[in-house]
């Protein structure tokens, strides 16, 4: 716990700092000088009342682990896409709507969560997430996947239940690298052709969807 409501423009100059933890307080806001700290590798923000990140953000080239779930973030800087050390990202329980299209250029990340959120698309560039291994998104207001969204064949954990999905990309069976997929709680009608390639799939949860039929193959 702690009381700060933002930090010093001077923060800056910690050059030397790889790991950094505020979380529980009221913190509001980040000092542009926050891009300063390019040796920073692992960052926790979890529950703050954060509403925008600064754009000087991309900046930390060094940074492999963010945590700033419950906060208050309805968007990411455009520089956020250039943070190309993340391997894991926890940005769920915010206010998110959209996500930048330089969002595709996190090319390392691995393990997305981006649950509790209000997103109603993904950029296309989502697609370009070629190495990541889990993915989060439940209880956000998806009503369609991008159509790249089949070339993430790394994934193994897909968790979309609780959105607003009438369809499934004609793709989405390139992901055969996926065991665990949870589409319960949307309004799916029909699962495409490609479905059935799933062919790692070992739990699979479709429950309150309103599916009548399911591939031939």
């Amino acid at each position: 716990f702690h009381r700060l409501t933002a930090l010093p423009e001077s923060f800056g100059q910690l050059l030397n700092l790889q790991m950094l933890q505020i979380t529980d307080g009221p913190l509001s806001m980040l000092p542009e000088s926050f891009g300063q700290l390019l040796a920073l590798q692992s960052l926790n923000l979890r529950y703050n009342e954060l509403g925008t990140l600064p754009e000087s953000f991309g900046q930390l080239r060094a940074l492999q682990s963010l945590g700033i779930s419950s906060n208050t973030l309805s968007m990411l800087p455009e520089s956020f896409g250039m943070l190309r050390a993340l391997q894991s990202l926890d940005v769920s329980r915010n206010k998110l709507s959209t996500l930048p299209e330089s969002f595709g250029q996190l090319r390392i990340l691995q393990s997305l969560e981006l649950n509790f959120n209000q997103l109603s698309t993904l950029p296309e560039s989502f697609g370009q997430l070629r190495v990541l291994q889990s993915l989060e998104l439940e209880r956000n207001q998806l009503s369609t996947l991008p159509d790249s969204f089949g070339q993430l064949q790394a994934l193994l954990s897909l968790e979309l239940s609780h959105n607003e999905l009438g369809t499934l990309p004609e793709n989405f069976g390139h992901l055969q690298a996926l065991s665990s997929l949870r589409l319960n709680r949307n309004k799916l009608s029909t699962l495409p052709e490609s479905f059935s390639e799933l062919w790692a799939l070992q739990l699979l949860e479709l429950n309150n969807n309103e599916l009548s039929t399911l591939p031939e193959s």
